[in-house]
């Protein structure tokens, strides 16, 4: 766990300072899977040597308090906003804390709400494109939640590395990690992570075309969604709800073109975006896919100018790669006046 901290220590450094190993590094399938098999087969040590200093109860509160901030102002706003705030607290603030003498029960708490700061922070910078760095902050919340022998967000941090992963283009990953957090979040019994780790094994399956494999893991994902009662949850499991589930499975089917099971799911993604610029743009993307899917270009292309308005502002390199990619599949009706004038707005956000 020495270890942990000094990389942690070196990783918020070298990020503050955008050196290139960390601004320029490129994204290594490998390093995930080295990561998972140190996890599923290692012996967690926390032989930490104490630096002086103590940390409360109050301490850890405060960490998991500022992180529920960095992570509103992250769905509000998207990941650049404040990726750099987040990142000098975790170095200034939580890495002391890490350090300093407090007792196991305390520790593993510590442990477990550093594990989430760390994945906040990961999935900031994959929201931002920098796919590298977002790895190494994935890496350190797995170690960290390995730390606090917290097996359930241990599987949950896989299913943001599943996330990354889907999001590169290699769903072939995406399902080995996916499938790993299935198999730890069902030992640790939290219905939570195992509802989502089934999702991302159900998207990485429609992502391979694998309507049968996608079925059976969105049924296994129901089941175990059936089962989670939100108030019994962790703080990080809270966002988990209808609006998320239907996103996901909504995706599925839009990407075995299946448009009538799409649509009402990805309709009450739509009804339910609220201040979530980030949700807002993903949901009228996949709504135009799904008219697409119909022929109906009218609509897709009415969803498509929501889309660009609801980007404007937003610091989301993801939100943009999804309208890139719906530019692409409307270029094809580029005849037609709507379409035209979309490409151009468009165009002018993507440039900005």
């Amino acid at each position: 766990m020495s270890q942990a901290a000094s990389t942690l220590g070196d990783l918020t450094r070298f990020d503050e300072m955008k050196h290139t190993a960390v601004a320029l590094g490129k994204y290594m399938p490998d390093a995930l899977n080295a990561a998972c098999l140190d996890w599923l087969f290692g012996t967690s040590v926390t032989d930490l040597p104490a630096r002086g200093g103590s940390v409360s109860p109050q301490d850890v509160d405060e960490v998991r308090a500022m992180t529920s901030t960095f992570d509103g102002l992250d769905r509000r706003f998207g990941g650049e906003h404040c990726r750099m705030m987040a990142v000098r607290y975790l170095r200034d603030r939580v890495i002391p804390k890490v350090h300093a003498t407090k007792p196991a029960a305390i520790e593993r708490e510590l442990f477990s709400a550093t594990a989430v700061l760390c994945e906040l922070i990961g999935w900031m910078a994959y929201d931002t494109s920098r796919h590298s760095l977002a790895q190494r902050y994935f890496i350190q919340a797995l170690r960290f939640a390995e730390a606090a022998g917290d097996q359930a967000y241990a599987a949950y941090v896989l299913t943001s590395m599943a996330d990354q992963a889907l999001y590169l283009r290699r769903p072939d990953q995406a399902l080995r990690l996916a499938q790993v957090a299935r198999d730890t979040s069902t030992r640790a019994g939290m219905p939570v992570a195992v509802t989502e780790a089934c999702i991302f094994e159900a998207r990485a399956f429609a992502a391979q075309g694998d309507e049968a494999g996608c079925t059976a893991a969105l049924l296994r994902a129901e089941q175990s969604f059936n089962q989670v009662v939100p108030e019994e949850g962790p703080e990080w499991s809270k966002h988990w709800g209808d609006v998320l589930f239907a996103s996901h499975a909504g995706t599925c089917w839009v990407e075995l073109g299946k448009a009538k099971e799409a649509r009402p799911m990805l309709q009450l993604v739509w009804d339910n975006t609220k201040d979530q610029a980030r949700r807002r743009v993903y949901g009228a993307v996949q709504l135009a896919r799904v008219a697409l899917l119909d022929g109906d270009i009218e609509q897709s292309t009415a969803f498509a100018m929501t889309a660009v308005e609801s980007a404007a502002g937003l610091t989301s390199h993801r939100s943009r790669e999804h309208l890139t990619q719906l530019r692409q599949q409307l270029a094809p009706y580029e005849r037609q006046a709507a379409v035209r004038n979309f490409q151009r707005r468009a165009d002018l956000l993507l440039a900005s």
